[in-house]
């Protein structure tokens, strides 16, 4: 029996209240002890074990544990878990429970036979109705099995608690902004949108620079996920950048000039500010008022927090505080709620070039994809059972930032919720790529440029990257590097190497020097290339590297960029947001593009990166991008499908991810449905149907079954697939 004394875990305090979401419990065992829980190992066994770096507790047969957390009045409780399981059989589980008296024990979430591949973490979750009270709460995970090898592999148990949205501030006042009123939100998100979006233009434009000196600390910061500690090793994470920023309105459109990640000097964060709105609204007295969809996007990475700010204006040029709220994330490792209120200044006048970024945003917003709620897809398909698409099933609400399938030349988009309700903008969220950016960087950057030279593909990493050494790197083809197949890893047990501290320090410096000297020399050589897949964002970056100087030798340019020569034409014949314009870069003079993670995207910019490669990359009858490697990714060739990637239900062939649906379909056959893939939980898949189904969350929850089950039933696809 393991007899550790229960401990109520302390609080983790914010600045001060309001208090928008409180974390009361977060265990990961990375300090590989079980320290504050106890329990009874039964028959079987209890301990806490290691794989790739990542601790987690290990319960077998019929054990469990149980700890005790203080649950504050007027919050609402969400709770949480990720398992993973092994030997699982019948009616075998494991199970994530809570009690208020240790006798009777409501069950939260579990997983089961056929959930239990011994590796797979799958997330389960539930809530629990806000009390009158305070009172203490027992959280009890529990393996039920019969046998010694039933096994169950707990982490990341987190419990949470939230003011209940219905308790949240309906309005943002003007006399808040004008800082005559304290901030008492957390703020219903409604209070940053026009009450109706029908309401005419308000009666002043607002063009001009809006400014904001310093950096400021929040008034309210608490962490409510920190898995590498960053607030203890940063210290400014509640601190927002300075910034300067260019502003012209279209109507009721307010269009921020510059548009994407904002670099600057701070070390953890870099604006994103999205179009916007500007109303007739601030209560009298000559005001209006503003609002903007912003972000803070972790610097030299691909984390995103996001968030909505409000200020009010007269035509003068006057301007009150402006008041930030984050509330939601694309990021499995930091999360926070926050509150600010901001002492920005406006400086009126013409903005430089005005008229061409007002039809710039035409031509953005006239190009998007048709967009309708989700029910609108059952209207138009009545067969369609909705609770399979964005299904918690698959991925848990709570980790969701946007979702949407693309049928009928159509967007049909769920809400981008948040912690106080849904993104009044989600049409314009920003959302991180992370390792999509492995398949439209190095994938479909690989594909135009074989297009442009043919032979690109079989060219050799070692001679276009000279740091290389040609014993590893000097018969590497560039498209082995994409497959990721290199021959050269250190382990090939997935996730082993990518997970590993060298990896780390590679992501981390800034320098492509740095990551150049990290990246050629990480690995041995243990295999022939294209014979082993090892999955390493190194190689796509060195990819990259080698891509951009195959084109300056190629084209006799030498300061080409190969994302802005082979890539950003592209995203400009098919009218991209601004966000696709730009990615990640090594913050020094070569500024080199980060290929494998670092693109920032709408949902809409993914649907239709993903249709125009449907489309066979055709843009007004122009092909872009070389037929046969396109062909390859897409699994349009049966003789072609890429290397087994963790089993032989997946593939992974130039850039691309493919997963055999066939069985899963009720086809006779094979049906290999390709996808790309981003760290935490993004996915953006290219139903063969020619639909398309994408979604961003944080959970490490990748599936998407279902959703393609639902696309399948309105048009079957087994004979579609090669």
């Amino acid at each position: 029996m393991m007899r550790i004394a229960i401990l109520t875990l302390g609080l983790l305090a914010g600045l001060g209240a309001p208090v928008m979401a409180q974390p009361l419990m977060s265990e990961d065992f990375q300090d590989g002890n079980a320290e504050g829980w106890r329990g009874d190992a039964g028959r079987g066994d209890i301990r806490v074990t290691e794989y790739a770096g990542n601790f987690s507790l290990r319960l077998q047969r019929n054990a469990w544990v149980a700890a005790a957390v203080q649950i504050p009045a007027g919050q609402e409780i969400r709770i949480s878990a990720d398992f993973a399981a092994d030997g699982l059989e019948g009616d075998d589980s494991c199970q994530l429970e809570t009690s208020f008296d240790g006798q009777g024990w409501t069950g939260i979430g579990q997983i089961a036979d056929g959930q239990d591949d011994g590796v797979t973490l799958t997330s389960v979750t539930g809530r629990l109705p806000a009390s009158d009270t305070s009172r203490a709460m027992l959280v009890r995970l529990r393996a039920v099995g019969n046998a010694a090898n039933d096994t169950c592999w707990v982490d990341n148990i987190r419990v949470t608690g939230q003011t209940p949205l219905a308790a949240l501030t309906p309005a943002l006042t003007a006399e808040t902004l004008l800082a005559a009123a304290p901030l008492d939100g957390p703020y219903a998100t409604t209070a940053f949108a026009a009450p109706d979006a029908a309401l005419p233009p308000p009666a002043a434009r607002l063009d001009g620079q809006l400014s904001l000196a310093a950096a400021q600390r929040a008034d309210h910061f608490t962490l409510l996920l920190d898995e590498f500690d960053a607030a203890s090793s940063a210290g400014r994470l509640d601190e927002l950048p300075g910034f300067t920023l260019d502003l012209v309105s279209e109507g009721s459109a307010l269009i921020p000039v510059q548009r994407g990640p904002q670099q600057g000097d701070h070390p953890e964060w870099e604006w994103i500010f999205q179009p916007g709105r500007i109303w007739d609204g601030g209560d009298g007295n000559g005001w209006m008022r503003a609002a903007l969809p912003v972000a803070l996007q972790e610097r030299n990475a691909n984390c995103i927090q996001n968030g909505l700010m409000s200020f009010l204006y007269r035509d003068s040029g006057e301007v009150s505080q402006a008041v930030v709220q984050i509330g939601a994330q694309t990021c499995a490792y930091l999360q926070f709620d926050l509150l600010a209120r901001l002492p920005v200044s406006f400086e009126p006048g013409a903005v430089a070039d005005a008229e061409t970024v007002r039809q710039a945003w035409r031509s953005e917003s006239a190009a998007r994809l048709p967009r309708s709620p989700l029910a609108d897809l059952a209207l138009a398909h009545p067969q369609v059972d909705l609770a399979d698409i964005g299904s918690p099933l698959e991925v848990t609400p709570e980790n969701m930032t946007a979702f949407a399938l693309v049928a009928d030349g159509r967007l049909y988009a769920g809400d981008c919720p948040t912690r106080q309700g849904p993104d009044p903008y989600c049409d314009v969220t920003p959302l991180p790529s992370y390792s999509v950016a492995k398949s439209v960087v190095g994938g479909i950057g690989l594909m135009r440029l074989e297009q442009l030279y043919p032979g690109a593909r079989q060219a050799l990493i070692a001679d276009y990257v000279p740091q290389c050494t040609a014993e590893r790197w000097g018969d590497v083809t560039f498209e082995q590097a994409l497959d990721m197949a290199t021959g050269n890893y250190t382990s090939d047990v997935y996730d082993l190497d990518e997970a590993s501290a060298p990896t780390w320090d590679f992501l981390t410096v800034e320098t492509h020097a740095e990551k150049l000297e990290r990246a050629c020399a990480m690995h041995p050589r243990q295999a022939e290339p294209g014979t082993r897949w090892v999955y390493h964002t190194t190689d796509t970056y060195l990819l990259g590297t080698a891509m951009q100087a195959y084109l300056r030798e190629q084209s006799g340019q030498a300061d080409a960029d190969f994302y802005d020569t082979l890539l950003v034409p592209i995203w400009q014949a098919l009218r991209l947001s601004p966000l696709a314009m730009q990615t990640r870069r090594t913050r020094d003079a070569e500024a080199q593009a980060f290929t494998g993670w670092g693109l920032t995207l709408s949902a809409d910019d993914m649907a239709r990166m993903a249709l125009f490669l449907h489309a066979g990359s055709v843009i007004d009858g122009v092909s872009w991008l070389d037929r046969d490697l396109l062909a390859a990714a897409l699994q349009q060739k049966p003789d072609d499908r890429g290397l087994p990637a963790i089993d032989d239900s997946l593939r992974y062939r130039a850039g691309f991810w493919a997963y055999n649906a066939g069985a899963d379909l009720g086809c006779e056959h094979d049906v290999w449905i390709p996808t790309m893939s981003g760290y935490g939980g993004i996915s953006v898949t290219l139903i063969p149907n020619g639909h398309v189904y994408l979604y961003a969350s944080d959970g490490r929850e990748f599936s998407w079954r279902r959703a393609a089950a639902q696309s399948f039933a309105i048009q079957p696809f087994c004979e579609a697939a090669p």
